[in-house]
């Protein structure tokens, strides 16, 4: 039986025009709120971010944000789970060394990005992020922060990403996307966020079920009973997931969601 539905945004329930079939969405919201099924929204970006894009059903949803360091029903944050000054401060000693690329700080009340990086860059990120400062630097930010995101090349990000894990150990980096590296508390992940609301809800993670895209839905992917990746995922997702299905263009985790329901 499914207690639980989570599905990752970008890559996996948005197309790339960032939407989504909201009248289908709408007709298997009302299925899953007469079954007694939870859905969450299990993202890397953004609360606020994730949050608006579901104006008429956000207050009866549940959201996983930030890789799983923020956890929320509607507006009613549950639990928050931010780095330490310590790992911050690592952090930011990875981003001056690779300082050619550019970087998003995520906190509670804001994201941030360097004024150095552009205007441009930061109207760009507001596709991803509803709350967003333009900073001189990340050294003074009064904020609880979740993660901080590199940008890097496709073509280098996968080697990348292995030298981090492997010169700063006590950090948890995943990919974010093909051109982004998430780093943030050793061990963060959206499977964190499905075991806090596992606890309080008294849900066997053997009744969930997750879709996903990319290496910050692994863990996801792996807790749940069952677990779908949309046909672009990494291949880090494929590995983990016991089933691929279309693309999210075609909208295929709504098409497989309306089946599971029916």
């Amino acid at each position: 039986m499914i207690k639980l539905i989570a599905t990752d945004m970008d890559g996996t329930w948005l197309t790339d025009e960032k939407t989504y079939d909201e009248e289908l969405f709408l007709r298997e919201f009302a299925l899953m709120q007469e079954q007694g099924i939870k859905f969450v929204i299990a993202s890397g970006n953004q609360y606020e971010n994730i949050y608006s894009r579901f104006p008429k059903t956000a207050q009866q949803m549940y959201f996983i944000a930030e890789n799983g360091a923020l956890v929320a029903k509607g507006r009613q944050v549950l639990h928050v789970d931010s780095l330490s000054d310590e790992d911050f401060q690592t952090i930011l000693e990875i981003v001056q060394t690779y300082s050619d690329e550019k970087v998003t700080v995520s906190g509670l009340a804001s994201a941030y990005v360097l004024e150095k990086d552009g205007q441009h860059y930061a109207e760009e990120l507001k596709k991803y992020y509803q709350k967003l400062r333009i900073v001189e630097d990340f050294n003074h930010l009064d904020d609880q922060i979740f993660k901080v995101t590199l940008d890097v090349p496709e073509d280098r990000m996968p080697k990348l990403l292995s030298k981090l894990q492997r010169d700063y150990p006590q950090i948890g980096f995943v990919s974010g996307s093909s051109t982004s590296i998430d780093m943030s508390t050793k061990g963060m992940n959206k499977a964190v966020g499905l075991e806090y609301l596992s606890k309080k809800f008294h849900i066997n993670s053997r009744e969930m079920v997750a879709f996903g895209d990319s290496g910050n839905d692994v863990g996801m992917l792996k807790y749940v009973g069952r677990s779908f990746v949309t046909a672009t995922a990494l291949p880090v997702a494929k590995s983990a997931a016991d089933q691929v299905i279309g693309s999210s263009n075609e909208s295929a985790v709504q098409k497989e969601i309306w089946h599971l329901l029916n």
